[in-house]
């Protein structure tokens, strides 16, 4: 295990307020993975769908949101790649406007620009000698159109910044195949960029610099843990944690908001730990449980795959799932922005397309939130269960649907709106 410090940050129009606390922790030999925030991203991606989906010119949008960049790093080196890159991505739309593609290339690759540009202006608001582009780093092929990173060319390119005596910049979230092509690295591609330099540099510790973050209920979770409570992505995405969760590397939380302070640590579990029940308990913010039932269901082969299949083709994301026996109803819940998505995908499938194959198929909609208790010491302790229902009976609390995974680390249940807070207060007091 080495010394060095992997961090990761997302520059956003706050971003100046980040470069002390960067300054003071981060040291020669360390790497830090940058991608853009949420407020810089949602501009970016107004530029390119005024540009590329209203087919309407966008160069000021465009020159606005550079200063706001060059605001951050008033470098003059930076401020001249700032101006370079505008021309590039100002070029590259203006012969998308009059091209049409059947996949994401050109907009991956559009984003990705933007993502190095990040990488510089961060690069020179700290002094780093070094930015590197993400896509040189991680190295990539293609497995049925799903993006695999190719770990013998990627820890080769990584290697390359062993014993580094000065600061690396990585702008991470894009990867590139040996032939050339952008590739997409998903939901949680930068924090994965770091995780993997992490694992393969054997750093001491990835940290997520983070705004808005308060988590009074531990300050230290293993992996498992973590993985339960931040299901939603946020601070942290817990399939980005993988690679240094496979290395044994810890994964550290640190606030902006409170100049820097490390606030959780994210770590396999202790040696000989005594079961401790419930560690913590969340809610999942608005859902809707969508319930598809009927008769077409009952012993017919392949029905899951038809259904489940059709909504992925609609970018369906699927957070919770319940199976009555009976095979009479299958019960999921999506975020309550992906249900006009959802529906959608439901109506093709009980369609006459499909009705020849599945009969008598219909679907109910209700919204509800989906509040989980989970730890490790769950596991193998008898009694969990029958508590947690009993004090959400005693508090007066109806399941809707319930699920508990076979790892034994956590228990969901759906409840109606109006009762998820006292849904997670009453499970708070096990």
């Amino acid at each position: 295990m080495n010394e060095l410090l992997i961090a990761h940050v997302l520059l956003d129009e706050g971003s100046a307020r980040e470069f002390p606390f960067l300054r003071r922790d981060l040291r020669a030999g360390d790497c830090v993975v940058v991608a853009p925030g949420k407020t810089l991203s949602g501009a970016y991606d107004a530029v390119l769908e005024r540009q590329l989906v209203d087919r309407t010119d966008a160069h000021a949008e465009l020159l606005s949101l550079i200063s706001r960049l060059k605001d951050l790093a008033p470098d003059p080196a930076f401020q001249r790649k700032a101006d370079a890159a505008a021309e590039i991505i100002y070029s590259v739309l203006c012969q998308g406007m009059s091209l049409s593609f059947r996949d994401n290339s050109l907009t991956d690759y559009l984003h990705a620009l933007f993502v190095q540009l990040c990488g510089q202006c961060l690069g020179a608001a700290l002094g780093a000698q070094t930015v590197l582009d993400g896509r040189e780093v991680i190295l990539c092929e293609s497995n049925n159109g799903i993006p695999m990173i190719d770990r013998p060319l990627t820890e080769k390119r990584i290697a390359d910044l062993k014993g580094s005596a000065s600061l690396t910049v990585v702008a991470g979230s894009f990867g590139r195949k040996v032939t050339g092509e952008t590739v997409n690295l998903g939901a949680g591609g930068s924090e994965l960029t770091a995780s993997i330099l992490a694992a393969v540099l054997q750093a001491r510790a990835v940290r997520h610099y983070v705004s808005g973050f308060a988590y009074a209920e531990s300050s230290a979770l293993t992996y498992e843990e973590a993985a339960q409570r931040f299901s939603s992505g946020e601070p942290v995405y817990p399939p980005a944690m993988l690679p240094a969760r496979k290395a044994a590397i810890p994964v550290e939380i640190a606030g902006l908001d409170t100049e820097g302070t490390l606030l959780l640590t994210i770590g396999p579990a202790p040696e000989g730990r005594a079961p401790e029940g419930i560690t913590g308990v969340v809610r999942s913010g608005a859902m809707t449980l969508l319930t598809v039932y009927g008769s077409g269901l009952l012993g017919s082969v392949g029905i899951s795959s038809a259904l489940f299949g059709i909504l992925a083709k609609e970018g369906v994301n699927i957070h919770f799932i319940s199976q009555s026996v009976a095979e009479y109803s299958i019960s999921f819940a999506v975020k309550r922005p992906d249900t006009e998505q959802a529906k959608r995908a439901l109506d093709a499938l009980i369609s006459n397309t499909f009705r020849s194959s599945f009969t008598d198929l219909s679907y109910t909609s209700v919204p509800v939130e989906i509040v989980s208790v989970f730890g490790q010491g769950m596991r193998h302790v008898p009694g969990i269960s029958g508590r947690v229902y009993s004090a959400l009976g005693a508090a007066g609390v109806n399941v809707v649907a319930s699920s508990q995974g076979g790892e034994e680390l956590s228990i969901s249940v759906v409840v109606g709106e109006a009762d998820a807070q006292k849904a997670k207060e009453a499970l708070e007091r096990l």
